[in-house]
């Protein structure tokens, strides 16, 4: 009787247990309605399907602004070929030939190709110098294949920048220059040119840097890229994903020749101010304070406690930098509130001023940083 007492108790309390946890499972499955996350299904829908569609629009958005701005901007670039005068000799034997015998025929001879482009309705391009040098002739062809001679209006050897100019019979259509110190890396970079001779080329590719000074040229600010350009693209514009101006495609970095993303174009603030000192006054004009410079060796800068800035190793005599209080051993810190590191970098903080401007230097002398104020002059070379 106990027995079977027992067995009844067991199952009741099994039953009692049972219906518990059904109500419990019943319960926390309505909680669980409420809070859990959404399906799987509508997930994916939410993470993958929307925004593939939204980066599909995107991506054509995108592929229909490069298609315009190399629309917009092609009939402004142009493609320069450059040559020389030679004399040529040859000997045929025949005594009316003999003035040709000894002075020569002259003769013009294709020595380059560059690339250049509008910088005003007026027929004004602008393009490198290193294009031009020792050259004597110039012939312009146009997007619609139109060819026209081409004057040297001014160069800039310290800048690697040029301005050659055409009597087009109507307006040029003409790019316009953006403020290059806005650009950033990652931004678009856009270069048009006329690589090997295949003219009117567009590649596109990423800024890697802005304000770099590698030494190449005296008076310099590049904007490093990585679209593809190569021999040809020289002078070309180098755009921004608005169609303006950034820079003048300049040089390339290459141990074997060909393109491994290191492009350089000249920023176009610079260009842009050079190529009006061109145009204006066939020279460019560029700030100057009379010193010369080093860089510190960096084991001496340590070992005496020096800061890091650009050292003066001379001073010429009635300079501005005499008049104004510099002395050989100045350690130039700053350049108007920016660093004056390494010695491309303070030569571009000075002559990125006119002549006339006020510049202000934190130098360091005899343990103390001493503000002056220089008024720059004009330079004599």
């Amino acid at each position: 009787m106990d027995k079977t007492i027992n067995i009844l108790k067991a199952v009741l309390c099994i039953t009692l247990t049972g219906s518990l946890l059904t109500v419990v499972w019943f319960l926390s499955g309505i909680y669980h309605s409420r809070t859990a996350p959404q399906p799987a299904e509508v997930v994916r829908t939410k993470t993958v399907e929307v925004p593939l569609a939204v980066s599909a629009q995107s991506a054509r958005t995108l592929q229909d602004d490069f298609a315009r701005i190399a629309e917009q901007s092609l009939p402004s670039v142009v493609v320069i070929n450059t040559g020389r005068t030679v004399r040529r000799w040859q000997h045929s034997g025949i005594t009316d030939q003999l003035q040709d015998y000894y002075y020569g025929t002259k003769e013009k001879v294709p020595t380059g190709q560059g690339s250049g482009f509008f910088v005003n309705e007026k027929g004004y391009i602008l393009t490198n110098y290193h294009i031009i040098r020792g050259q004597e002739y110039f012939r312009v062809t146009l997007h619609d294949g139109k060819e026209f001679d081409a004057k040297l209006i001014g160069s800039d050897p310290l800048s690697d920048l040029a301005v050659l100019k055409i009597d087009h019979p109507g307006k040029t259509p003409y790019l316009r220059f953006a403020d290059s110190e806005k650009t950033k890396a990652g931004h678009w970079a856009i270069a048009i040119g006329a690589p090997f001779s295949l003219s009117h080329t567009v590649t596109v590719g990423v800024v890697s840097f802005n304000r770099r000074t590698v030494g190449l040229n005296a008076h310099e600010n590049f904007i490093q890229f990585d679209a593809s350009i190569n021999p040809g693209n020289s002078g070309g514009p180098l755009l921004d994903i608005t169609g303006n101006v950034i820079g003048v495609n300049d040089f390339i970095l290459s141990p074997q020749g060909g393109n491994i993303g290191l492009g350089f174009a000249i920023a176009g603030n610079l260009a842009k101010r050079i190529c009006d000192d061109l145009i204006r006054d066939g020279k460019a004009k560029r700030s100057w304070l009379g010193i010369q410079m080093g860089q510190l060796p960096e084991n001496l800068r340590l070992n005496r406690g020096l800061p890091k800035g650009t050292l003066i190793t001379g001073v010429y005599r009635n300079s501005p930098a005499h008049k104004g209080g510099l002395l050989p051993g100045d350690i130039i810190l700053k350049i108007d509130s920016r660093e004056a590191d390494e010695i491309n970098k303070t030569r571009m903080l000075i002559f990125s001023r006119r002549p006339g401007d006020t510049i202000t230097l934190r130098i360091y002398r005899q343990g103390k940083n001493i503000d002056l104020r220089i008024t720059a002059g004009t330079m004599p070379f």
